[in-house]
């Protein structure tokens, strides 16, 4: 169900009430498939009985139509794939989180000056105290790890010596060869997850979508790993199991970075946006 919590600014939403609130900023009727929604949404005190929506809602409800920066982030884990994210519009910058396994997603008023940190926070980004290894750059092909990932799920046990020794087979017979080989094994053994992160906008001159991405492993105890092949952003079907694999440790201080840039200035922006 739809709820607001005032004394944070954070609504929670799913889907279709967010398509709800689309058809009430565009002025038309709410279609026949979100007429429940619409019933969520009054029934949480959000919309009124005549569709005017609660003047609280009417920062997140503008930035979600007219968006002016979107970010859209991919994490995948042990739970599966979440999505979350944030949207800037031209009065309001709202980041949004999703739980494992739920579709409604928790927005929360967010200050530009302290995006980052909230985009850092929501990727789980933190010092690990990780030192660099004796190889800092692994390179394979991307059919290798999806290989090294099915080999671990199809595992009877969680012996880790095991795990390690069926990776090092695949991967040497793959041509990988040490240090490398010891390396990459270790990065999928102790894998947290992995997220990617995508920023786009209307560029200024009005032809097109700007777009910036970067991909990162969360390697736990050995660190954070940037996917510098396939480069961000990709398109659909544009990687296969051929297609080239790199990744690069990267310090915690550098990822910071990283997810910096992603964000454009105000001068590749067609509207400013009010800080």
């Amino acid at each position: 169900m739809p709820s607001f919590d005032s004394a944070r600014d954070r609504f929670r939403l799913g889907p279709a009430h967010l398509g709800v609130l689309g058809c009430l900023y565009d002025g038309k009727r709410v279609t026949s498939d979100l007429v429940a929604a619409r019933d969520e949404l009054r029934e949480a005190g959000l919309v009124s009985d005549d569709d005017a929506v609660l003047p609280e809602l009417a920062g997140l409800t503008g930035a979600l139509a007219e968006p002016i920066v979107l970010v859209v982030i991919e994490i995948t884990g042990a739970h599966g794939l979440t999505s979350h994210g944030a949207v800037i519009g031209n009065d309001a910058c709202y980041t949004y989180e999703t739980w494992p396994g739920e579709t409604e997603s928790e927005y929360v008023r967010t200050d530009l000056s302290t995006l980052v940190w909230s985009l850092a926070r929501i990727v789980g980004l933190r010092d690990k105290e990780a030192k660099p290894p004796v190889a800092p750059v692994v390179t394979t092909k991307i059919g290798v790890m999806d290989a090294g990932f099915t080999a671990l799920a199809e595992l009877d046990s969680d012996d880790v010596v095991e795990a390690a020794e069926r990776l090092r087979a695949l991967f040497s017979e793959a041509g990988l060869a040490d240090p490398e080989l010891t390396v990459f094994t270790h990065l999928l053994l102790q894998l947290n997850g992995n997220w990617r992160m995508t920023v786009a906008w209307d560029n200024r001159e009005g032809k097109g979508t700007d777009i910036r991405g970067i991909a990162v492993l969360d390697c736990g105890p050995l660190g954070y790993w940037v996917r510098e092949l396939p480069a961000e952003p990709i398109g659909p079907g544009t990687v296969t199991p051929d297609s080239d694999l790199r990744l690069v440790y990267t310090d915690v201080r550098q990822v910071w970075e990283l997810i910096t840039d992603l964000l454009p200035d105000t001068a590749d922006l067609p509207v400013p946006v009010e800080r």
